[in-house]
């Protein structure tokens, strides 16, 4: 069972091989990603998903990873993630009867569905039930770790179970905009550090998922309302270029941005932190300008990423690829860009 989006964007219906053989096929040999479950397992209202939940990634983009990952024949893997089980048979293919491959996923009927497929296609790498945050200490040390779903934090315990030298490689990113593919060297002091790479979009990891704040109409109706001249185009910039949001995420922490479409003529950017209770929203009316900005709490979110945008401009518009990220021994975030101008430097939220 493969699940596909709807048109409307409102959630996924599935597509069966024994009820569409033609259509499930056109899915799982297509260079796409397929969704393999929804709502984390759980019965969907209606037959219509409504949050994936596990997936298979696009096959050009598993190369990507692997390639950045660097396996070598002998290698000891530990992969966070197991989903259909494809990139552990591929990874057990790559590290050879010398290497060992362990697999965590932390869905319990993900994990024994790919455990039947890798047997019967004869691989035997370990598939673990369990929280890959945790990863798997007694396989460890690891020569490679891989995360198939998006992190904003690389835990401990990842750095802890890689022998100095070895490599991780996550999409890492924050909740403000798309991940980066980022490759994490280990160092003998317990740190790591890398560069981010490829701009794409992962699941996140379950424990690193984010809350929205929904507040209510009469919150709503409360809420401090100015105007901004912010036209489309920058609009577009801030919310949807990686190249922007990528960098306005690392300035503003802990931030979620959403985008509703209510008809043709009305639409509306929301930006959420649960953990401050804070919420703005930009509600963008075709014909209509300047635009409304609503917000409440005691952070004022559209006020931040306006400023953060302009930092990105002023520092030359920085993409992805030119931040180094750390992870110091006590588990603090760092980033670090270059410019003509000097370094700049600061911490990363969690």
């Amino acid at each position: 069972m493969v699940w596909l989006e709807n048109p409307a964007g409102d959630g996924f219906t599935p597509v069966s091989r024994t009820d569409d053989e033609a259509g499930w096929r056109a899915l799982v040999e297509a260079d796409e990603p397929i969704v393999t479950q929804v709502d984390d397992g759980r019965a969907p209202p209606n037959g219509v998903g409504l949050r994936p939940s596990s997936s298979c990634s696009q096959p050009s983009l598993v190369a990507a990873m692997l390639e950045e990952l660097d396996v070598r024949a002998g290698h000891r893997v530990l992969e966070i993630g197991t989903g259909t089980g494809w990139n552990a048979a591929l990874l057990t293919e790559r590290v050879g009867p010398r290497g060992r491959v362990v697999s965590v996923e932390v869905d319990s009927e993900v994990a024994d569905r790919a455990r039947i497929r890798l047997l019967r296609a004869g691989y035997s790498p370990l598939v673990v039930t369990g929280d890959g945050l945790a990863g798997h200490p007694p396989a460890a040390p690891y020569d490679r770790v891989v995360c198939t779903a998006s992190v904003r934090r690389i835990p401990r315990a990842w750095i802890a179970q890689t022998r100095p030298g070895g490599k991780i490689v996550t999409p890492w990113g924050t909740d403000y905009g798309d991940d980066a593919l980022t490759r994490w060297e280990v160092h003998e002091d317990g740190s790591a550090s890398g560069r981010c790479g490829t701009d794409l979009a992962f699941m996140r990891l379950r424990d690193q998922r984010r809350d929205f704040l929904e507040p209510s109409e009469d919150e709503i109706e409360a809420a401090d309302s100015t105007v901004t001249r912010r036209g489309g185009r920058e609009l577009f910039e801030m919310i949807s270029f990686a190249h922007a949001s990528f960098t306005i995420g690392l300035r503003v922490p802990n931030c979620y941005v959403t985008v509703e479409d209510l008809d043709a003529d009305h639409r509306n950017v929301e930006l959420h932190d649960a953990r401050s209770t804070s919420w703005a929203r930009v509600e963008l009316v075709r014909g209509l300008h300047p635009w409304t900005v609503r917000q409440l709490g005691p952070r004022r979110l559209w006020n931040e990423v306006d400023t953060a945008h302009r930092w990105w401009l002023s520092a030359g518009k920085p993409t992805p690829q030119q931040y180094e990220l750390t992870v110091s021994p006590d588990g603090t975030h760092a980033v670090r860009l270059d410019t003509p101008t000097g370094p700049h430097r600061w911490s990363v939220a969690a």
